[in-house]
């Protein structure tokens, strides 16, 4: 085990030793659940390349956190609640090789744009549960996150959600109404910062494409799968998503 991976972990935790452990332990205990989520499953490069929905803000906000962006229009008739976990979990696993980003954190926003009936039944509790720990376990500070243009039957996925979230991130969970003008969504993040969609300055070209070299991305992510619960060695080994 490297190093820089273990260095994750203190940072987060500001490093005290006795926090680093339980985060790592917490880590590795939710790496063996998403084995288990996505057992049999396989993804198709040519296909998931084109989901292309997380970007990256190229500026930070005011605490220094970095701006994550899920983008509206993910057909789920077309793709998999896995296929959209699997992209998140390498764009993540990218973006934690910077320490200044597991020292700073993240802020997410989530475009629920055209979120509808299909959607909702591919948001299992199954998969809402392994989504939501393996949010929380990652090395990395989550400051805040930001629902917007969300529909009224998305309320239904909300409640399924907000209850596997801690007290302190509830706290930190904004769902901004529509058809504000952007007013409520920027009273948290800049329009500096924001693309021209959600009233920003920034052109779309301006973002930072989070799945640029998926195949890469793909290799690095099963690397750190090599480690883990001695139960799992051969399955963690043998383990290859895309084709």
């Amino acid at each position: 085990m490297e190093d820089e991976f273990l260095l994750r972990f203190l940072r987060v935790s500001k490093f005290d030793p006795s926090e680093a452990v339980k985060r790592l332990q917490k880590f590795y205990d939710q790496q063996e659940n998403q084995l288990d989520a996505f057992k049999g499953c396989s993804f198709s490069y040519q296909k998931i390349r084109n989901l292309n929905n997380l970007w990256i803000s190229p500026y930070r906000l005011q605490n220094n956190s970095f701006l994550l962006i899920a983008l509206a229009g993910i057909d789920y008739t077309k793709f998999t609640f896995a296929e959209r976990f699997y992209l998140e979990i390498l764009a993540f696993n990218k973006q934690l090789e910077n320490p200044v980003n597991q020292i700073c954190g993240v802020t997410l926003i989530c475009d629920y744009e055209g979120f509808n009936f299909r959607s909702l039944l591919t948001y299992t509790p199954g998969w809402i549960r392994c989504f939501m720990d393996s949010l929380l376990t990652v090395p990395c500070r989550l400051k805040a996150i930001h629902i917007i243009n969300a529909p009224s039957i998305f309320s239904a996925v909300y409640k399924m959600t907000y209850p596997f979230l801690p007290k302190k991130m509830q706290d930190r969970v904004f769902v901004h109404p529509n058809n504000d003008n952007w007013r409520s969504l920027h009273s948290f993040v800049p329009a500096d910062i924001l693309p021209e969609e959600y009233g920003g300055k920034l052109k779309h070209k301006r973002l930072i494409n989070c799945l640029e070299n998926l195949e890469t991305l793909d290799e690095r992510f099963c690397k750190t799968l090599k480690f883990g619960s001695v139960k799992t060695k051969h399955c963690r080994n043998s383990l290859k998503f895309l084709y």
